[in-house]
C-alpha cells in the first residue's frame, strides 16, 4: 500500500501588496509532497522565501493562495476555531527567537500548549517534566528564561513544541541566535526527534552543514523550488563529544590580555595561523549579525585568505554573489557588494594601523594614528560631534586604548560618560560600537609571538 504524504501543496502562492506598485511575489505556484517521518530541509539564501513557505504550510502565513493539505485535510475546509485546534494537535513550531514568556518559569512556559486542550494541571506538569528530563534541563524548571543560556532556552522551546505530541515539527532557523556548541546541541535534538521518535521534521536553514542528514533538501530561490536533492542514505549525526580538559596556558602579553576582555574565546596558545582564523571570525561576526553562525562559517575561509594575503580581495564579492551550485553563497548582488565593502573596510583599517610607512604630517605619528582611526570610526558609524571638548576627549581615549592603558570596557565607559564627568558624552550604544570596533582593528594589528 502506497504511503500518503503527510503534507501536500498545490499551486501555493504568497503575494504581498497585491496589485500595488510595491507588489512582491514571495512564493510562486509551489507543488510539493512531504511524507511521514521525513527529515526535510528548506535551503537557500536570505530572502528567498523558505521561511514564508514554512509558515504557509504551518498555517501561520496570511493571504495564501492555492491548496495546502495536512494529513489529507485541506486548510480551506476548516473553520478558524477548528483549524486552530487541528494545528495545535498536529504541528509544533520552533522559532529562531525562542518566544518564551520571560515572566513565567520554564515549567509554566512548556505547559502552555496544553491549556487549549483542557487537561488537568497534574497531567500537564507531569508531561512537561518528562520533556524536561528528556532534554536534560530538568534542573531548570523553576528558573525564568533569561536565567538560561541560548541553547537551553531553545531546548525549552522545542519541549513546548512537543507538549501536544505533534506529528510534524517546523523549525525556522532554530540555531540562528546560538553559539556553535549550542547550535550542534539543538540540531542533535531535532535529528533525534526524527530518527528516534519518527517525527516529521521540516527545517529552514542557511547552513549547508545539515544537508547530508536530511532525507530530502528543497533548494529555494526567488520564491520557487529550483531543485530537490534526495539523500538515499542520509548521514548519521555524531553525538556531541566530551570537552577535553584545558591545558595550562602561557602568560599573555598585556596587549592580548586587554583584547581578551572583549574577545573571550581568544586562546593565548594560538599559533599565528590559528590567530588569522580568529581574526577572520571576529571581522565576519562584526559585520554580518543578520546571518546565522553556519552561514558565517562559509565566509570565514574567504576572509582568512585575504588576511593571509593568499587571495585577491576582489574574489570575496564574487564568492558572496555566485550561485550555490558553483560554490558561492548565492546572495543577491546588492547584499554581496554591501557585505564586501564592510569587510574590506575593516581589513583596510587594520593594514593602515599595522603599516610602518605612514605619511608624515605636521602632527606626530602618534597623533596621525589616532586621527586616522577616528576618521574611520566617524565615517563607519556616521558620528557627528559639535563639541570641541568631546572631540579632544575622544582622541585622548582612543590614544589610551591604542597604548593599552585601558581595555575596551573602560574605553566604552569613558566615551559614554557625560562631558561634565570628564567623559565624551556619547550615546551608550554608540560608545559600545566604537569600543568594540577599535578592539576589532587592534585584534588584526597584534600577533602572538
Amino acid at each position: 500500500m502506497a504511503v500518503e504524504p503527510i503534507i501536500r501543496t498545490k499551486n501555493l502562492e504568497v503575494i504581498y501588496n497585491l496589485g500595488r506598485s510595491n507588489q512582491v511575489n514571495a512564493l510562486g505556484k509551489i507543488d510539493l509532497e512531504i511524507y511521514p517521518g521525513e527529515f526535510i530541509i528548506f535551503f537557500g539564501p536570505s530572502g528567498c522565501g523558505k521561511s514564508t513557505l514554512l509558515y504557509s504550510i504551518a498555517g501561520l502565513e496570511r493571504g495564501v493562495m492555492g491548496d495546502i493539505f495536512i494529513d489529507g485535510k485541506n486548510f480551506s475546509d476548516f473553520k478558524k476555531t477548528d483549524f486552530d485546534h487541528f494545528r495545535q494537535s498536529k504541528m509544533g513550531m520552533v522559532f529562531q527567537a525562542f518566544h518564551l514568556i520571560p515572566s513565567l518559569n520554564i515549567l509554566s512556559n512548556i505547559v502552555l500548549p496544553q491549556f487549549s486542550l483542557g487537561t488537568s494541571k497534574q497531567f500537564r506538569e507531569e508531561k512537561a517534566r518528562q520533556l524536561l528530563e528528556y532534554f536534560g534541563i530538568a534542573a531548570q524548571e523553576k528558573k525564568l528564561p533569561p536565567e538560561l543560556s541560548g541553547g537551553q532556552q531553545q531546548r525549552v522551546a522545542i519541549a513546548r513544541a512537543l507538549m501536544n505530541d505533534p506529528d510534524i515539527i517546523f523549525a525556522d532557523e532554530p540555531t540562528g541566535n546560538l553559539d556553535s556548541k549550542s547550535t550542534k546541541d539543538v540540531l542533535q535534538v531535532l535529528y533525534n526527534l526524527n530518527a528516534e521518535q519518527k517525527k516529521t521534521v521540516i527545517l529552514v536553514t542557511h547552513s549547508p552543514d545539515m544537508l547530508s542528514y536530511a532525507h530530502r533538501v528543497f533548494y529555494i530561490k526567488d520564491g520557487k523550488i529550483i531543485d530537490v536533492k534526495v539523500n538515499k542514505a542520509p548521514a548519521a549525526m555524531p553525538k556531541s563529544a566530551e570537552s577535553k580538559p584545558k591545558e595550562s596556558v602561557p602568560t599573555p602579553s598585556r596587549d592580548l590580555e586587554l583584547l581578551a576582555k572583549t574577545y573571550t574565546n581568544l586562546d593565548f596558545k594560538m599559533e599565528n595561523s590559528l590567530l588569522v582564523h580568529f581574526k577572520a571570525q571576529q571581522i565576519v561576526n562584526d559585520v554580518m549579525t543578520e546571518m546565522t553562525s553556519a552561514e558565517i562559517d562559509l565566509i570565514l575561509a574567504q576572509v582568512e585568505f585575504i588576511l593571509s594575503e593568499t587571495r585577491d580581495e576582489k574574489t570575496l564579492k564574487k564568492y558572496l554573489d555566485d550561485n550555490i551550485k558553483n560554490g558561492g553563497l548565492g546572495l543577491d548582488k546588492r547584499t554581496a557588494a554591501k557585505l564586501t565593502e564592510k569587510i574590506l573596510a575593516i581589513i583596510d583599517e587594520i593594514k593602515l594601523l599595522k603599516s610602518d610607512d605612514r605619511k608624515a604630517k605636521k602632527e606626530t605619528d602618534t597623533d596621525h594614528e589616532v586621527k586616522q582611526l577616528r576618521h574611520y570610526l566617524f565615517d563607519i558609524f556616521d558620528v557627528k560631534i559639535s563639541n570641541s571638548i568631546a572631540l579632544a576627549r575622544i582622541n585622548e581615549f582612543i590614544r589610551e586604548r591604542l597604548d593599552n592603558k585601558i581595555d575596551a570596557k573602560q574605553l566604552e565607559v569613558k566615551l559614554d560618560l557625560p562631558i561634565s564627568k570628564k567623559g565624551a558624552g556619547l550615546d551608550s550604544r554608540l560608545a559600545k560600537k566604537l569600543a568594540r570596533r577599535i578592539d576589532l582593528v587592534l585584534l588584526g594589528k597584534y600577533t602572538i609571538k
